[in-house]
C-alpha cells in the first residue's frame, strides 16, 4: 500500500471549500463580491463535527465523558442506532473493511450485525479489504462511527484538515490505494478493546498497514485537503486520549499520533488537529506511528531544529492551511486562512470558556487556530474537580455563543424571535460569513457518552439539532437492540415515516424554526 509513484499530486494545495458557515469578524472592510465568493463555497461543504471530552477528575461521574455532534452537510445521514452483538468467530475468519457511505443504508453487512442485514432487495456491500479476525468481538452501539462498547470504551469524531489525501480502493477508483476509513477504525477498536490505550494502538496499526482514507478527500482532480484527516476522542473508565490520523506518503499507509489528556482536563476538537508538542520519549502520554516525523522532514514541513530535542509539533507539521497558488491572490489566501482559522478556534474557545471559565478567560477568542498560529490554544485545559456534569454538556451542545459578541440569537439576522439558525450563504452586501456555533440547524444527532466501567456506561442520544432535542439514555452493556423506531428501515432522512424516531425530533425543530 505504498506505491513508488503517486497517481495524484500528493502535497499540493487547492482553493478553499470549507464544510459550513464560518466566522469572519476580522474580515470587515473586504469587498462584498469577494466575501460572497467565500460564502458561496461554503454551501458546497460536507461534514464537520465537534468533540468535547472530559477527564475523569473534571467529570462529576468520576469517569471520562466524550461528546460528539454529527453535523451533516448537503448529504443525508443514516440515522439508525444499530446494536452490534458480541460474537465468536471461527479460526481463520477475516474482518471485512468497507467504504461506508453517508446515506441510508451506510453499509449492508450481515456478518457485523442483524441490523446491517439486507432488506427489501438490498445488495450486500462489497468489501474493499480485510484483516484477520480475532476469536471474539465485543458488543457496541454503532452509528456513522462506533459510539461505545460493552466495556465502556467511548469514541467521538471530528473531521480535520491535513497536508495529504488518500482515497478508498473501491472498484470505481483505480487511483485509490487505501482500505481503512475512520468508520471501520472506530468500530474495530470497539470490537476488540477494553481500554482507550488499546483502541488508539489498534486503530493506528491497522491504518498504517491497510492505508487510511477520509470519506471527504474529494477526487484526484480536486483533492479536499480541508477534510482529508480525522480526530477522535477515545475514553475508558480511567483514561482519555485524543487520536489524530492522516494518509501517509504517496497517498497510502498512514501517519498517526495520540495524546493522553490529563485526568483533570477538558479537551475540545473543532475540525483541526490539536496534538502539538509531542514528547517522543514519553509513551505513557504520547503514542505515534513508526517514523512519525519522516514525511514532514522529507517535504520540508518540519525540521528537528524547529523544536526542542525529542519534541515534535504534530499539528504544525501536518495540519493544513490555505497557501498561495495559481489564480489565488494574496488577499484571497488571507480570507481563506481566516475562515479556516476561526471555524475551528471559536468553538474551542467557547468550550473552554463554558466548562472552565477561569482558563477560558485567559484565551483570546480572536487568536485563530492554524498550524503556524503563534501561541496557539492548548488542546486541553484544566477544569474544577467534579464540575462537569452530563447535563452541563447537554447545555453546551445547545450553544450559539449566547451572551458573547458572536451571539447568533441577536441582531437583524436573528429576526424578532432570536432565531440562531442561518443559511449557508450570507445575504448580498454582508462583509463576512456566519459564526460556526456548536449547535447547528444541520446536526443529524449528538451524543454524550459516560465511559463508566463494569457495564455501567451510559450513552445519551439526541436526534436532530441539539438546541431542540431531548437526550435519551442507552446503556453501554445493553443486551438487546434499541426500540424499532431507532433503527427502522421504513423511514430515514430522505423518506418520512412516523415509525422512524428521528422524524419526531426533526419536526419539533422544523416547527420551532418556522414559528
Amino acid at each position: 500500500f505504498s506505491p513508488s509513484e503517486a497517481t495524484v499530486p500528493p502535497y499540493t494545495t487547492r482553493s478553499l471549500r470549507p464544510t459550513c458557515a464560518l466566522p469572519a469578524n476580522a474580515m470587515r472592510g473586504t469587498s462584498a463580491p469577494m466575501m460572497l465568493a467565500v460564502a458561496a463555497a461554503l454551501a458546497l461543504g460536507v461534514r464537520a463535527c465537534t468533540i468535547v471530552a472530559v477527564g475523569r477528575d473534571a467529570s462529576s461521574t468520576g469517569h471520562p465523558i466524550v461528546c460528539h455532534t454529527d453535523d451533516s452537510g448537503p448529504d443525508t445521514s443514516d440515522i439508525r442506532l444499530v446494536r452490534v452483538p458480541r460474537k465468536q468467530w471461527p479460526k481463520g475468519s477475516t474482518r471485512k473493511l468497507y467504504n461506508w457511505v453517508y446515506g441510508y443504508p451506510r453499509v449492508v453487512a450481515p456478518e457485523l450485525s442483524p441490523g446491517y442485514a439486507p432488506v427489501n432487495g438490498q445488495k450486500v456491500s462489497e468489501a474493499i479489504g480485510e484483516i484477520p479476525q480475532v476469536p471474539e468481538t465485543y458488543a457496541y452501539w454503532d452509528m456513522d462511527y462506533g459510539v461505545v462498547n460493552e466495556w465502556g470504551v467511548a469514541i467521538g469524531e471530528s473531521t480535520c484538515s491535513a497536508k495529504t489525501v488518500g482515497f478508498p480502493a473501491t472498484a470505481d477508483r483505480p487511483w485509490g490505494y487505501c482500505r481503512a476509513g475512520i468508520e471501520d477504525l472506530s468500530k474495530i477498536a470497539l470490537e476488540r478493546c477494553k481500554t482507550a490505550r488499546c483502541a488508539v494502538d489498534t486503530m493506528g496499526s491497522i491504518a498504517v498497514k491497510m492505508g487510511f482514507y477520509s470519506a471527504d478527500s474529494g477526487s484526484p482532480d480536486n483533492p479536499d485537503y480541508e477534510d482529508s484527516a480525522e480526530a477522535l476522542a477515545v475514553a475508558d473508565g480511567e483514561e482519555l486520549w485524543v487520536f489524530n490520523v492522516l494518509t501517509g506518503k504517496n497517498n497510502a499507509s498512514a501517519i498517526w499520533a495520540a495524546q493522553r489528556i490529563p485526568p483533570g482536563h477538558i479537551a475540545a476538537v473543532g475540525n483541526s488537529f490539536t496534538i502539538r508538542k509531542m514528547n517522543l520519549s514519553d509513551p505513557e502520554n504520547f503514542r505515534y506511528s513508526p517514523g512519525v516525523t519522516d514525511l514532514a522532514e522529507e517535504m520540508g514541513w518540519w525540521s528537528p531544529k524547529d523544536d526542542e530535542p525529542g519534541v515534535f509539533d504534530f499539528m504544525r507539521a501536518y495540519g493544513w492551511a490555505p497557501e498561495p497558488g495559481p489564480g489565488k491572490s494574496a488577499e484571497q489566501v488571507r480570507l481563506d486562512s481566516e475562515v479556516v482559522s476561526f471555524y475551528s478556534s471559536r468553538r474551542m474557545w467557547r468550550i473552554f470558556s463554558l466548562l472552565s471559565p477561569d482558563e477560558g478567560a485567559k484565551l483570546d477568542p480572536n487568536r485563530g487556530n492554524l498550524p503556524k498560529t503563534k501561541n496557539p490554544y492548548p488542546g486541553s485545559v484544566p477544569a474544577p474537580r467534579g464540575s462537569v456534569t452530563p447535563r452541563k454538556l447537554m447545555d453546551l451542545l445547545r450553544d450559539h455563543y449566547e451572551g458573547t459578541p458572536y451571539d447568533l440569537t441577536v441582531g437583524m439576522a436573528a429576526g424578532p424571535f432570536g432565531n440562531p439558525n442561518r443559511g449557508p450563504v450570507t445575504p448580498r452586501g454582508i462583509n463576512g460569513v456566519w459564526e460556526r456555533a456548536i449547535s447547528m440547524h444541520r446536526t443529524s444527532w449528538s451524543q454524550i457518552v459516560e465511559a463508566s466501567p463494569d457495564g455501567r456506561g451510559v450513552f445519551w442520544l439526541g436526534y436532530d439539532s441539539p438546541h431542540g432535542t431531548a437526550y435519551l439514555p442507552f446503556f453501554a452493556a445493553a443486551g438487546a437492540p434499541a426500540p424499532e423506531s431507532f433503527h427502522s428501515h421504513e423511514g430515514y432522512m430522505s423518506k418520512f415515516s412516523p415509525k422512524c424516531a428521528w422524524w419526531a425530533f426533526n419536526l419539533i425543530n422544523q416547527y420551532t424554526d418556522i414559528n
